[in-house]
Formats: structure tokens, sequence, C-alpha cells
């Protein structure tokens, strides 16, 4: 018997490359409470899978790859506001430190150092960057699972 959108039942090998389609998109959901490690084993299961599947679950495997490299393009935007915040703070300790003509820095006030509109912007970018890609990946994993789950294909305009 068949559904507008495939087949109710499945032959075994494509309903195990489907639960592992559906285990990827879970691993990408909680790939946020695990600092990305469970994105890396999802991306590599898509990766190795995507050439052996039918149509439907090749589609979702393609859409796993392209949500994995965008969560981790953000996710490096937001590494390098962060590092931008740390050098900026950095770079006003040592300002500070070569201006009260001190030995070393255990004896510096660090109250001379400002949080300044420099540290404000990165940190902000840091922030804002860090909630998109968790909504990335949160939301578009949950996409691809109710499509999968449903057993229809993910339909991407750019290839």
């Amino acid at each position: 018997m068949a559904t507008a959108y495939g087949p109710t039942a499945l032959s075994r090998d494509e309903e195990v490359d489907r639960n592992l389609a559906l285990l990827g998109y879970g691993l990408l959901f909680f790939a946020i409470f695990f600092a990305g490690v469970p994105a890396l084993i999802a991306v590599a299961i898509a990766y190795t899978r995507r050439r052996d599947v039918n149509c439907t679950v090749k589609s979702h495997h393609r859409f796993q790859i392209y949500i994995f490299w965008i969560g981790f393009a953000l996710t490096a935007l937001a590494a390098l506001s962060g590092l931008g915040a740390v050098i900026s703070i950095l770079v006003q300790a040592v300002s500070s430190a070569m201006h009260t003509k001190l030995n070393g820095f255990d004896v510096v006030s660090y109250r001379s150092v400002q949080f300044s509109g420099a540290v404000a912007a990165f940190s902000v970018a840091t922030v804002s960057l860090g909630v998109l890609t968790a909504l990335w990946l949160l939301i578009t994993s949950s996409y691809g699972f109710i499509q999968l789950a449903t057993h229809r294909p993910i339909r991407q305009t750019a290839g």
C-alpha cells in the first residue's frame, strides 16, 4: 500500500537508511547541548550514506550536510567575535599596564580597564551568533525530522 508521499512498507535496508537519517537529525538537534560533537557524528553518517540510499533519504542526507556547514560557519563567526572581545580586553590591560609604569601585571589596577565599545560590539555579536546557531540547528533539524518521518523529501533550490 502506498501513500501520497511514498510507500508505507519499506524494505529492511530502506528502513535502516531512514532510521540512520532520523538519527542524524536527532544528533544535529542535540549538538547545541554537547558542544557540537553529535553534529560531527551526524555529518559523518550523512557523508558516508548519501550515495547508497534512495532519493528521499538522499535528499535528507544532503540537507543534514547543509545544516552542519551553515551551523559550523555561524559557530566559527561567533568564536571569532568572542576572540575579538578577549583581544580587546587584553589590549586594554596591556595599555593600562604600560601607562602606569609598573613592573608587572600583578600590581596593575584593572579598574582602569574599561568595557569599551569594541568589547561590547564583539560580545553582542558573539551572543547573537550563538543564539542564531542554536535556533538554526533546532529549527532545521526539527523540520527535516518531521519531513522524513512523513516520508517527504527535502526540496532544496540550491545545490
